[in-house]
């Protein structure tokens, strides 16, 4: 009986005893996924430059394309002079755009709209326009899809050897990362320009900065947001400017 109840004591004390174990090996478990747990991921500088970089070329109907169309405008007009015709008249447009090339697949479709200033001889001296964008491309960097509006003053249309633009553009959309982690995000962005200087007889911007903030909200909906500075260095060429570093990417 004595042998019975020291045996029965002996396996519940080591009953007890792996139940103790195993509370610790689980508390250990535990302890370990958490450690391994990592905060929000982080759209890198990199990515937020792509962002910025597809919005500022020609070839994805970024800002380099808006600045193209206002000035196919500004040529049309500034060659015109006093016979009554386009002044203080809106006009709109609808064009589609389907691109495959090396290293860019695009489709958008973009609208215009305008309305001509003139002086008290009839001659047009300024234009406000308005332009919008739908569409999607992909580049060797990134897969977005996103629309865009902005609104423009096109000014010195027949002084100088300069138009100048002042202007606010937006851009909204989905996009997926190509470099680094390959995240996924969305991404709201804002452009305002100011005395962008544009070279008459080559169509090019000669100098201006503009000013940009970027938002994304990224993987686990973590919101970041960038600002920084467009500089337009006069060869056809930007350099966008994010905590002081530099990426330069080319306008056409």
């Amino acid at each position: 009986m004595r042998t019975d109840t020291f045996q029965m004591a002996s396996f519940f004390r080591l009953f007890t005893f792996i139940l103790v174990m195993m509370a610790l090996g689980l508390s250990a478990c535990n302890k370990d996924a958490g450690d391994n747990i990592q905060p929000d991921s982080q759209i890198t500088e990199e990515e937020a430059a792509a962002v910025v970089e597809g919005a500022v070329t020609a070839r994805t109907q970024g800002l380099g394309a808006e600045l193209e169309d206002a000035l196919y405008l500004a040529d049309e007009y500034a060659e015109k002079s006093g016979e009554g015709g386009p002044c203080g008249e809106p006009f709109d447009s609808t064009l589609t755009y389907s691109i495959d090339t090396a290293g860019l697949a695009a489709d958008y479709t973009v609208n215009w709209s305008w309305v001509v200033s003139c002086n008290n001889l009839n001659i047009p001296v300024a234009i406000n326009y308005e332009r919008s964008t739908s569409g999607n491309y992909e580049t060797a960097r990134m897969i977005s899809s996103d629309d865009a509006n902005s609104t423009w003053a096109i000014s010195n249309l027949i002084q100088g050897e300069n138009y100048v633009l002042d202007g606010a553009y937006s851009r909204q959309g989905s996009q997926q990362s190509k470099v680094r982690n390959q995240y996924s995000f969305s991404s709201t962005l804002l452009i305002e320009a100011d005395n962008l200087n544009i070279d008459k007889g080559t169509r090019r911007i000669q100098s201006g900065i503009a000013g940009f903030t970027l938002t994304v909200t990224g993987p686990g909906n973590n919101t970041q947001s960038f600002e920084g500075d467009i500089v337009f260095n006069g060869d056809g060429s930007a350099t966008i400017i994010i905590n002081g570093n530099s990426y330069t990417v080319g306008l056409y």
